[in-house]
């Protein structure tokens, strides 16, 4: 390992695209066709020489926070509080990554207002994270993978106690140079299966689960539940033979908090029925069946394997489901991208499953930097939807668009007018992001020098 990089923040500047969703998506107690997407620049002196560093994350409403008496403007109008919090915070600050991004995570808990959720809190920290770590990533002009595996992070200095410090070090050592990634493709609550609704955009692209079996090659699926165990039986039903023949990487199932212990082992128990054997005997996971203030208060003995999402809310999360025996955790930049590297080496150790979860990654930048982590941590597939429910690179000039492609033939395809993503036999080619930097903040440096101008 070599030593940790330090950084002093000189300022930080936060602006936004507006996103709106060619399909309507349903997850969780929410519809969203609309939301915004948080774009960052970070200014730091690094070795007496001023570096930049860039990130993106889609401000995804009404996941963040669930409390139902907010509307999902409210929920995103929270984490623009948190971004600007952060911001705010880290302006000024010194230290290694690791360092600067504890710090900060326990100073915007202290700035938000006491009932702001943690995993809320925590979305203005990981995007200031994600900054910091593409400005020393392009300061030594190195990739992600090969920073992360060197600790220029300073992870290493401050590990949980669960952790022993040579399992971070033989995690660390079994970071590997991208080359490419499989894809798990979402299929929501209503998404039409085979039948092509009427209002449908008529814009060349998939829209129907067939349509994305034939257009993509994929082969790896996640599923929607709603948390009623009668109807979800019946979706999984109707989805089988649509699915059939076509699940050679599996099957994982996200009930988004939505079920009771009670309920899901009624679930369960459906799935048993002769006529789901073929959709049950390719599931890998179910994803958070339960609410995070439930989840690990919960005893994970349902003869199925289960895997936090929203309960994973802070760096000790996933120690805790773990004693409790739960068999993963998902990742997610938006959740930290320092946590993923921890609970990479946790998975690791304790012979746990490691998740890539995050359907709300656009096309650009926030695709880039997520997709660099979930590579450099091993899943063995990425939830990656963003460009089929959005999509577009939406908000971004034409110019900048011209340079996503040119930079990643293998991961965008299309003009400089609509980019969309190059999904081959159900995986997408990203060897480009071996290339200096975290993801592709080479374009959005060009970007900023063309405006400066």
């Amino acid at each position: 390992m070599s030593d940790p990089i330090s950084l002093s923040v000189l300022d930080v500047q936060i602006s936004e695209r507006p996103v709106t969703m060619r399909l309507p998506f349903q997850f969780g107690s929410t519809e969203v066709r609309e939301t915004a997407e948080a774009y960052c620049t970070l200014r730091a002196v690094i070795g007496g020489r001023e570096v930049s560093g860039y990130a993106a994350q889609l401000m995804v409403p009404r996941w963040f926070d669930k409390r139902p008496e907010l509307s999902n403007a409210d929920t995103i109008d929270e984490l623009r509080h948190t971004v600007a919090s952060a911001a705010r915070l880290i302006t000024g600050q010194s230290g290694s990554v690791a360092e600067l991004s504890v710090g900060l995570r326990q100073a915007v808990i202290d700035d938000l207002p006491a009932d702001v959720p943690a995993l809320a809190a925590g979305f203005g920290p990981a995007l200031i994270e994600m900054a910091l770590i593409d400005a020393v990533c392009r300061s030594v002009a190195q990739p992600f993978w090969l920073a992360a595996r060197q600790d220029l992070f300073g992870l290493g200095q401050i590990l949980p106690a669960d952790l022993t410090p040579e399992a971070y070090d033989a995690a660390l050592n079994a970071i590997e140079k991208p080359h490419s990634i499989t894809l798990r493709h979402t299929v929501g609550f209503d998404a039409p299966l085979v039948e092509t609704p009427p209002d449908a955009p008529q814009d060349g692209l998939p829209v129907t689960v067939s349509d994305v079996i034939i257009t993509t090659g994929i082969t790896s699926w996640k599923i929607k539940l709603k948390g009623d165990p009668e109807a979800d039986a019946a979706r999984l039903l109707a989805l089988q033979p649509v699915l059939s023949g076509h699940m050679d990487g599996g099957v994982t199932l996200d009930a988004n908090e939505q079920y009771t212990p009670d309920a899901f082992r009624d679930l369960l128990n459906r799935l048993r029925a002769p006529g789901l054997a073929e959709l049950t005997g390719k599931i890998r996971f179910f994803e958070q069946p339960f609410a995070r203030d439930v989840a690990l208060a919960t005893r994970a003995d349902f003869g199925a394997r289960l895997v936090i999402d929203e309960s994973d809310d802070g760096m000790d999360s996933f120690a805790d489901a773990l004693r409790l025996g739960w068999g993963g955790t998902s990742i997610k930049s938006c959740k930290g991208v320092l946590r993923a590297l921890v609970n990479m080496a946790r998975a690791r150790q304790a012979g746990a499953l490691l998740s890539g979860e995050d359907l709300t990654c656009q096309p650009g930048l926030c695709w880039t930097q997520d997709t660099a982590m979930a590579s450099a941590c091993g899943v063995a597939d990425v939830e990656r939807n963003g460009h089929h429910f959005a999509g577009g690179m939406q908000g971004a000039t034409e110019a900048e668009r011209a340079r996503m492609l040119k930079l990643h033939p293998g991961i965008f395809r299309g003009d400089a007018k609509r980019v969309t993503l190059a999904v081959k036999a159900g995986a997408v080619n990203i060897s480009s992001l071996a290339a200096p930097g975290f993801g592709a903040s080479n374009a959005m440096a060009e970007m900023q020098n063309d405006e400066g101008n």
